[in-house]
């Protein structure tokens, strides 16, 4: 099963904060993941062609199992990464994933395309459609904050 979903959001600030919130794991961490959940970011090397992995999940079980790459990286413009989520060695999904910061008159307009394929059916295509969601609402909190 696969999708496109189109999700963006205003942000009212500067595109070089917004791209620093982003940039920065310690902060990606923060916001990154739904309020209730936690990730750890065992890999980061945020650079085109450099790795990324991660877990997430509950806290304390960190059930899934995220790993990609950052196949280009544009600073303050755009980023383009894979990821591929399992949970206990099962593939659940693989996504090819595009950021793109603009800046607007009021700050900096964030737009993010998923391109995923679901091994396990809708719910795993609805739960990136939620997640990707809630990161957007969480990233203009968490510069708000």
């Amino acid at each position: 099963m696969t999708a496109t979903i189109s999700l963006g959001a205003d942000i009212e600030h500067s595109t070089s904060v917004v791209w620093k919130a982003f940039a920065d794991v310690d902060q990606r961490v923060r916001w990154g993941v739904p309020d209730g959940e936690a990730m750890i970011c065992d890999v980061d090397e945020f650079r085109p062609g450099g790795s990324i992995r991660a877990r997430c999940g509950t806290p304390g079980a960190l059930e899934f199992d995220s790993a990609g790459m950052y196949c280009a990286v544009e600073p303050e413009r755009w980023l383009v990464t894979t990821e591929t989520l399992t949970r206990n060695g099962q593939i659940l999904s693989t996504a090819i994933i595009t950021w793109t910061f603009t800046a607007t008159a009021s700050g900096t307009r964030v737009d993010l395309v998923d391109q995923v394929v679901s091994f396990v059916g809708q719910g795993m295509i609805d739960g990136h459609r939620n997640g990707h969601d809630i990161c957007l609402r969480q990233l203009r909190d968490h510069l708000s904050a």
